[in-house]
């Protein structure tokens, strides 16, 4: 681990410590049966996510997805009963089936955005190196999920400020929103040009892929970090166990 001691007990984990905790909600977002489940495993995530210091960022995020929850918990709650491989005899409005589906899709965002906020570049190339990620690979994809908070973060900032400007983004028809929307778009698009623009630069400058590459730091697994691990494999298996296993045999 790096030498800097961070003040978050979160983020002084070994971060392939938090890569397991984000597949293990990934899968409890999958294997949940019910709302009960779903919503005990989402408020879990955000007692972690508070833990862990990035709560504020966390509740940015979710402003900018609501809307999408929204049209989950529409299309859900309706179309549930069309399927291509399944034929339902149910019909009506399923409010339950929408709301259990937003929720698994909160989770589904909500735990690799604790990952990603709580691990810095430098862990997360290591962390994607440990497991038998070419180094190249590592690097482009751990600087790809690092970009996603920030290049949020830019498109919310330049949205309110052309509202600010008297822009009006969500009214009018379809067509026209998508028209209005263009002011905002062209200007993210620039900006997001001059960022690749940056890290393309920094890395020329630090000569990126001549010669072999030196850690800052190499990952090392300590006490606290084999027992968190094994307290999530632990309660993982106990309850795949206990779901699939010994109701399956009543």
């Amino acid at each position: 681990m790096s030498t800097q001691k961070d003040p978050l007990p979160l983020k002084r984990l070994d971060p392939r410590v938090r890569l397991l905790l984000m597949i293990v909600f990934i899968i409890f977002a999958f294997i949940s049966p019910d709302i009960q489940t779903i919503a005990v495993v989402l408020v879990i995530l955000l007692l972690i996510i508070f833990v862990g210091g990035v709560m504020r960022k966390a509740v940015g995020v979710l402003k900018i997805m609501a809307p999408m929850f929204v049209v989950a918990i529409l299309l859900w709650s309706t179309l549930y009963s069309y399927s291509l491989f399944y034929s339902f005899e149910a019909t009506g409005i399923a409010l339950k089936i929408g709301i259990y589906m937003a929720l698994r899709l909160f989770i589904m965002i909500l735990a690799p955005f604790l990952f990603i906020a709580t691990t810095s570049p430098s862990e997360m190339v290591a962390t994607l190196s440990s497991l038998g990620i070419p180094e190249k690979a590592a690097f482009f994809l751990g600087l790809t999920f690092r970009h996603v908070v920030g290049m949020a973060e830019e498109y919310r900032a330049i949205k309110e400020a052309q509202i600010s400007r008297g822009v009006e983004l969500d009214r009018e028809s379809l067509v026209k929103r998508i028209r209005n929307y263009v002011p905002v778009i062209i200007p993210f698009l620039i900006r997001s040009v001059e960022v690749a623009e940056r890290v393309a630069l920094a890395m020329e400058l630090k000569l990126y892929g001549v010669g072999r590459r030196s850690r800052y730091f190499r990952l090392k697994m300590r006490r606290i970090d084999f027992f968190i691990t094994f307290l999530i494999l632990a309660i993982c298996s106990m309850y795949i166990l206990w779901r699939y296993g010994f109701l399956a045999l009543q």
